[in-house]
């Protein structure tokens, strides 16, 4: 009797055992429903820019993935910076700083740019290093400077927290975190970033009538000055010579919408020399990525490197009197002048509130909402 009672604890002990290990099996055997397709709430004068690759179309889910991801702090070596370090809500995806802090407190390279309308731009970074949202959101990670790890790394890190299994299902319909996924969320998250509800927006929209200062700022932003006109010459500001129609983006065939704008008096060894690093043509020295101009009054500093404190400083950039002279800079440059044979923009005090005046015209009022998960 002894023997048989052992033998039963045994099978049961066995059956049990087996029916447990079935029972654990199933449970890691999640099932994930089709992720729910969704297009970024783009106006209509986006449509013909706004890009998507269709190996990565966006679904809600994949948003949702890329949000947590964004804020996660477990993407940079220490655990310390995540992208909203760098990129916060609360500033329309910036800063505040001429260049951001990375991990052990290494200042950044460049100042970091808005996020808001990156899906409407088809090379990326200030020197148009990344073809693609999805490129690009591995480069903080791996810069030295920025989160200092490897995508790698930052997969095994992302991997230990619990939430990231059923993020990652949800989006793509098995638990497997790999750097593609974690990629394709972060740029799918980014590609929902649209801001179109400033007063300019609306006005596009027929919905805001500006007032006389914004009205004549629109004019000169989107004049291309002629001082040699009839009648004592056409003003401008040149503006919209770079930063294109009703996206205020650069020009996004190839690299026509890098320039140097005249910042730089001379160039020297060790100085950040822009697009000329990724091309090694000496025609790209000092050119820079062309930003868009949503939520300008939100961001800043300005230009690549933060030099700006102010968007009065940065008019007062375009009507030095000797900018057209400075190296490399940009034909469409001294193209634009309110004075014969000037050797700047030339634009008079009234014509630069007027401008400005436009350029807060663009802040959106959605575009410091929080998007902490």
């Amino acid at each position: 009797m002894v023997h048989f009672r052992v033998i039963k604890t045994s099978i049961i002990g066995f059956i049990f055992a087996l029916g447990f290990g079935i029972a654990c099996t199933k449970k890691e055997t999640l099932e994930f429903a089709p992720p729910t397709s969704v297009k970024p709430a783009i106006p209509y004068y986006f449509e013909s820019s706004y890009v998507e690759p269709a190996d990565n179309p966006t679904t809600k889910e994949g948003i949702e993935l890329g949000r947590h991801l964004f804020f996660e702090t477990q993407l940079s070596k220490d655990g310390s910076i995540s992208c909203a370090s760098c990129h916060k809500p609360e500033l329309a995806f910036t800063d505040g700083k001429k260049v951001s802090i990375g991990v052990d407190n290494q200042l950044g390279r460049r100042n970091a740019p808005s996020v808001y309308n990156t899906n409407l731009f088809k090379k990326l970074m200030w020197d148009g290093s990344a073809n693609s949202l999805e490129e690009q959101s591995l480069h903080p990670i791996r810069d030295p400077r920025e989160m200092n790890s490897t995508p790698e790394q930052a997969v095994a890190q992302i991997s230990k927290i619990p939430k990231y299994k059923q993020l990652f299902g949800n989006a793509f319909g098995s638990t497997a975190i790999t750097v593609d996924r974690m990629a394709k969320g972060l740029a799918q998250f980014e590609r929902s970033l649209v801001s179109s509800n400033s007063n300019y927006d609306r006005f596009l929209k027929g919905n805001y009538t500006p007032t006389t200062e914004e009205q004549l700022g629109i004019t000169l932003f989107f004049t291309h000055p002629i001082p040699f006109a009839p009648g004592g010459g056409l003003r401008g500001g040149n503006c919209g010579d770079c930063h294109l129609g009703n996206t205020l983006i650069g020009n996004q065939n190839e690299l026509d919408g890098f320039h140097n704008n005249g910042l730089e008096t001379s160039f020297s060894s060790g100085q950040d020399i822009g697009l000329k690093e990724i091309t090694g043509n000496n025609l790209d020295l000092g050119k820079f990525k062309t930003p868009g101009l949503r939520n300008i009054a939100l961001t800043a500093p300005y230009m690549h490197d933060g030099r700006f404190q102010t968007l009065e400083e940065v008019l007062e950039h375009y009507n030095h009197e000797d900018l057209f002279t400075r190296p490399g800079v940009d034909p469409v440059i001294p193209a634009g002048t309110n004075q014969r044979n000037g050797t700047s923009l030339m634009l008079t005090e009234t014509e630069k509130k007027a401008i400005i005046a436009f350029l807060h015209m663009l802040t959106d009022s959605d575009a410091t909402k929080s998007f902490q998960p």
